[in-house]
């Protein structure tokens, strides 16, 4: 064993207290954060002694599978299984109560908890916290989560706060109103499907998104990847066919590193840019690929940008134009090299996992303008920090949300509860 990664299980084997506990896997793991840098952990899952000699894949009972970040020593993660622990003289809240949580939360973290942080989500023995600015949410969430069992032992700790250190002070005075922004509101007015036990239903949503308050546009509700992206909103047309000679080749995720590359700070392939002449190349490859499964549907897909995730060249498209009620959506896989892997075809897989009615039977009653004006009265607009990964930097903005819905057939109006939009 190198002698740091010795140093590290050291300092994990002392901190939460595993005497009756042996290593019984490592490995080394990279992940890359929203302001592009390569974070390098190492993964240990201690064995409690009573399974001495473990082999089997999944871990026993009372295992703790601890993440520290290796350059900083900081620990991501601990997590007994099972909610069991045989730790001893580790972490105990002999209260059991939340003052005790943040003062062993500030003394661990160096972190000022009671104001950087509110607690979001309790129940008797589970503590949630996530970061807001002078008292201003932030997203993506920072957060930290706290898990103890009935005799007060930490069974679960994790944290996410790794790109809190680029936030500056701003003194931006929040101006938006929902008057205001009102022509941005009707664009996110968008049908989508609304899962029920039977099927579905199709409803007129909000689709969430966050509003700059500097008056310079939106930025994504949910950023799916932290890789290099690149835009483009290329039509793909083509003048013949090809023979459909395609054949999917299994994804591997491999997130895995050597001791040298971790320590050498090797960056991530996925922060690499994507250069104009593999952009092009992508683009061709795309485009016979479209040839073969999508024959006739010439100048009906758009690229809407290519980007970089799990060691892999995503390409994201749209259709342009559809007789259906939604768009279809595929997304494309390709390996360094831009040659296509594999595919997925978002409309196609949730009409095979969604037993539903036919779209083409809907009678669509309520036209979009009617569904913005019947939702219109429950739109929020909450301020919020965003991280835009384009500038790197937290920007002011306001998140504009609804939690109704309006059936397109019926015109009747419904709240969302704890379900779920797919569009």
């Amino acid at each position: 064993m190198d002698a740091r990664i010795k140093e590290l299980v050291d300092l994990a084997k002392k901190q939460w207290g595993l005497a009756e506990y042996y290593l019984g896997r490592y490995r080394l793991f990279r992940r890359i954060m929203l302001d592009g840098e390569t974070l390098y952990l190492l993964n240990m899952e201690w064995f409690p002694n009573i399974y001495a000699d473990w082999t089997d894949e999944e871990n026993p009972e009372g295992t703790a599978s601890i993440d520290i970040n290796i350059h900083t020593k900081e620990f991501q993660s601990v997590i007994f299984v099972q909610g069991v622990t045989y730790a001893e003289n580790g972490v105990v809240f002999a209260y059991k109560d939340i003052k005790e949580v943040k003062d062993w939360l500030t003394a661990f973290t160096g972190l000022n908890i009671e104001k950087d942080f509110v607690c979001k989500q309790t129940d008797e023995r589970r503590y949630y916290f996530e970061e807001q600015w002078n008292g201003v949410p932030l997203s993506p969430s920072c957060s930290i989560n706290v898990e103890f069992n009935e005799n007060g032992e930490l069974t679960f700790y994790s944290q996410n706060i790794s790109v809190l250190t680029n936030k500056k002070e701003l003194e931006e005075e929040y101006s938006l109103s929902l008057d205001a922004i009102e022509d941005i509101a009707r664009e996110q007015v968008v049908l989508a499907n609304f899962p029920e036990e039977d099927g579905r239903k199709i409803v007129y949503g909000v689709e969430e998104t966050y509003i700059r308050n500097d008056d310079k546009g939106k930025l994504p509700f949910m950023q799916q990847h932290v890789g290099f992206q690149k835009n483009f909103n290329k039509e793909i047309k083509w003048q013949k066919t090809k023979k459909d000679c395609f054949k999917r080749k299994f994804l591997h995720w491999e997130d895995e590193v050597s001791v040298e590359d971790a320590y050498l700070k090797v960056k991530h392939p996925d922060s690499l840019p994507i250069t104009d002449e593999l952009a092009e190349k992508c683009i061709q490859e795309v485009t016979d690929f479209l040839r073969m499964k999508y024959p006739n549907d010439s100048g009906k897909w758009t690229l809407t940008y290519l980007s970089r995730e799990n060691s892999y060249l995503h390409a994201y498209l749209e259709q342009s134009t559809a007789s259906t009620l939604f768009p279809g959506k595929l997304i494309v896989f390709l390996d360094t090299d831009g040659e296509v892997v594999n595919y997925m075809n978002k409309k196609e897989l949730w009409d095979e996992l969604m037993e539903a009615k036919q779209e083409e039977t809907i009678e669509r009653k309520v036209s979009k303008e009617e569904a913005f004006d019947k939702l219109k009265p429950y739109f929020t607009l909450t301020p919020y920090y965003v991280f835009d990964r384009q500038d790197k930097k937290w920007i002011q903005c306001g998140k504009l949300d609804c939690d109704y819905f309006v059936d397109v057939e019926s015109g009747e109006i419904s709240t969302l509860d704890n379900s779920f939009f797919i569009n």
